[in-house]
């Protein structure tokens, strides 16, 4: 499943940032951002988020209580600067498949920390409307993760400076090794085995 979207229905970010919302199928999300309507009692499948609002302008990345915002130079400094593999765990709150998937990452990033592998999850909240919902939402479902949140002014941008190769599906998961670079990447939900498969790609075995 590495690198490919499964059967399971993803959520989908616009690929032009500021760009009218384009028609697209169900399951489908048009854009970087928490929708008009949040969807946590969405079923997993056939999720379609409604389309968003233009994302609030953050003038700095600082962050609010409970979570530190992230802009694209501080994910990179955080993937580049601590000489260890990194999982790069991208979700939303608007996305019901990624508040599915929360426990598993968060069982997950807990137990890796005893292997030398570190998770970064990034949540694609506005954080001028949603910042406190994805502290409450973490708190409940994944005590573990860390409470970041990106901070995106030009989506396309930004997705193609994480993954030329992705095409802003969520949840995604990027797959760093300790000297900060891309080795793999696995597009929807996934399983424990999954991700145990990617750990596998930039994970030195003998690291304890």
């Amino acid at each position: 499943m590495t690198g490919r979207a499964p059967a399971r229905a993803l959520v989908v970010l616009l690929a032009l940032a500021g760009a009218p919302g384009a028609a697209c199928g169900r399951g489908m999300s048009p854009r970087v951002d928490e929708p008009s309507q949040p969807t946590e009692s969405a079923p997993p499948t056939a999720h379609r988020a409604a389309e968003a609002p233009p994302r609030a302008v953050e003038p700095a990345p600082r962050g609010g209580p409970g979570y530190t915002l992230m802009d694209l130079p501080a994910i990179n400094r955080a993937v580049r600067g601590r000489g260890r593999p990194v999982l790069v765990h991208f979700w939303a709150s608007w996305c019901g498949p990624c508040l599915e998937e929360l426990p598993l990452v968060d069982k997950f990033a807990q137990d890796m920390k005893a292997r030398g592998v570190d998770v970064l999850s990034l949540s694609l909240d506005d954080p001028a409307r949603a910042g406190a919902r994805v502290v409450e939402v973490l708190a409940a479902r994944a005590p573990n993760l860390t409470r970041n949140i990106v901070k995106v002014s030009d989506t396309d941008v930004f997705i193609n400076a994480i993954d030329t190769q992705w095409e802003g599906s969520i949840p995604a998961v990027f797959a760093y090794d300790d000297k900060g670079r891309l080795r793999d990447r696995l597009i929807g939900e996934a399983t424990r085995r999954d991700l145990e498969a990617l750990v596998s790609k930039v994970a030195n075995p003998g690291r304890k």
